[in-house]
């Protein structure tokens, strides 16, 4: 928790404020999709702005959570290897949308890694290596191909009986866009959002842009490169942000769908900057696992994205489409 509260000061410190804005922007925080989630916004509305916003994602929470028993995600997830489940209009969108992703990825980025997510229990007090025949049955049971949606009926059917929905990153992505639609609604020009590692900015900064600092994935506190960005999604995914260690081995939050490990792709760190912080969190979970060249060679194909990569030997590539300043 400590490096997301760091790196979110770190993102405003770099960021600043629209001069031409009221000089006290309202802020507020709170804790939602098992993160902090922070807001700094400039405008008339923006007090009844933010109350809208954070009511919410308190709803895409209760929504999408996947641990949370009173959820509609969790409902799918009990029955809809029995029976058809039918679902809302909403859980059916990003349910359609994650499994969109788990194709384009070839499943380097898979929304029906639930099992495997709660049998390692990274961020739980039940954390660690999982048993291999567990691990191996949960592995099996997982894997987009095994989810059928039926668009007609809005309803949503496995496969396989353990498979299990983990809409976590997707999620999250889909509400910080949902709370840039809303500020945009009510008026709202110039405002930053972070949700946990998902920055989202609202304006072009009075035409300087937005000064966005990358987390140094190996000295914590400190920054390895800035970009600056206008009215886009900025979402990071590191090896760093949760994690535990066992026999001396750091073992990280994201998965390799193909091993049901934490990916050792190579990469320690990527950013993915896009008009989407749904589509930039799918992207930043599946260039992780791909590595350095697959995401290279796979972002060629989606030129409206920019990317930031970094090995484990402090490499960093990044697209050309971006304005990046790299420190050393």
């Amino acid at each position: 928790m400590k490096v997301k509260i760091l790196f979110l000061s770190l993102v405003f410190l770099l960021s600043g404020c629209n001069k031409s804005s009221p000089p006290e922007p309202v802020s507020r925080t709170d804790f939602a999709l098992g993160t902090f989630v922070s807001a700094r916004v400039h405008g008339e509305n923006a007090e009844s702005a933010l109350d809208e916003v954070f009511a919410r994602l308190f709803e895409i929470e209760q929504l999408a959570s996947a641990k949370n028993p009173d959820s509609e995600l969790f409902y799918v997830n009990q029955n809809a290897y029995e029976r058809e489940v039918t679902v809302s209009e909403e859980l059916f969108y990003l349910l359609e949308t994650g499994l969109f992703y788990s194709s384009l990825t070839d499943g380097a980025f898979d929304i029906t890694l639930g099992s495997i997510v709660e049998l390692w229990g990274i961020g739980t007090e039940n954390v660690a290596v999982p048993d291999a025949e567990e691990l191996a049955e949960a592995l099996e049971n997982s894997g987009f191909r095994y989810l059928v949606l039926n668009e007609n009926e809005l309803s949503v059917r496995f496969w396989k009986e353990g498979l299990r929905i983990d809409l976590g990153a997707l999620a999250k992505g889909y509400a910080a866009d949902e709370m840039k639609r809303i500020l945009l609604e009510n008026g709202v020009t110039n405002a930053i959002l972070d949700l946990g590692g998902d920055i989202i900015t609202i304006s072009d900064n009075d035409g300087k842009g937005w000064r966005i600092g990358i987390a140094d994935p190996r000295n914590l506190g400190e920054i390895c490169a800035i970009v600056r960005v206008s009215d886009k999604a900025v979402v990071t995914s590191g090896d760093y942000e949760r994690f535990f260690v066992q026999d001396g081995v750091d073992y990280h939050h994201i998965f390799d769908s193909a091993t049901g490990f934490p990916a050792d792709s190579g990469i320690i760190s990527v950013t993915v900057i896009a008009e989407s912080a749904m589509l930039a969190d799918a992207l930043s979970t599946a260039f992780f696992v791909m590595g350095v060249e697959r995401a290279i060679e796979f972002a060629r194909t989606m030129p409206e994205i920019g990317y930031i990569l970094i090995d484990r030997d402090m490499n960093i590539y990044n697209s050309e489409n971006i304005e990046i300043e790299i420190i050393r």
